[in-house]
């Protein structure tokens, strides 16, 4: 509930920089320079859109923990917190990471495109993952079972869009091929999310 309020709060107060987001997002060329322009500088709305989706990832890992008895209900709240702060701690790291690569190799524009591109896909899967929490806080086994297959799906699409419109955006800038981009994805995506999972799973059991 507090979640929908949150949510009702920052479309309200926010409904331009929600719509243009979605403008973009729709846009996947992302040439609308302008529009993209009006985002970034409004930094207020787009921090306050990072924080639900660290917030909405959370509660959907820690559910998603629960579902498969990885972790007990009885401490659904720690491990809310706990999944929360993972997802902001490693998009964090992610932005000083990315963020100091393309200033020490002078690829700041660049860096600064796959950031932004990060974050608009990291907002909208927030979004849509909202709902997906509902069902599964409140609904019986069956329907639970469909929202999880549903939002892999959905997750999965918006983790491969991103991924292409990186690529798109950003093979024209910098000399590099597809192997290449590849081998980053496997290393800075893929690979943390497998060892923060394992690490999980061990400490949980």
């Amino acid at each position: 509930v507090l979640l929908l309020l949150l949510f009702g709060i920052l479309k309200t107060s926010f409904s331009k920089y929600f719509n243009t987001l979605f403008r973009v997002f729709f846009n996947t060329s992302l040439r609308q320079s302008q529009l993209i322009d009006q985002l970034q500088q409004n930094k207020l709305a787009s921090l306050f859109f990072n924080i639900f989706f660290s917030v909405t990832g959370g509660l959907y890992v820690s559910l998603l923990l629960q579902y498969y008895g990885l972790a007990a209900k009885q401490n659904r709240w720690t491990l809310f917190a706990a999944s929360a702060g993972m997802l902001t701690h490693v998009y964090f790291i992610k932005f000083l990471v990315t963020g100091f690569t393309g200033w020490i190799t002078n690829y700041k524009e660049e860096a600064g495109t796959y950031v932004f591109n990060i974050f608009l896909i990291n907002k909208v899967i927030g979004i849509c993952l909202l709902p997906v929490v509902v069902v599964m806080s409140f609904s019986e086994k069956a329907v639970t079972d469909a929202a999880v297959i549903s939002s892999f799906i959905i997750i999965g699409l918006l983790v491969i869009m991103r991924f292409i419109r990186s690529y798109s955006l950003l093979q024209h800038r910098l000399k590099f091929n597809l192997f290449h981009f590849l081998l980053y994805v496997f290393s800075m995506e893929v690979l943390p999310v497998m060892l923060i999972y394992k690490s999980v799973v061990v400490f949980l059991t």
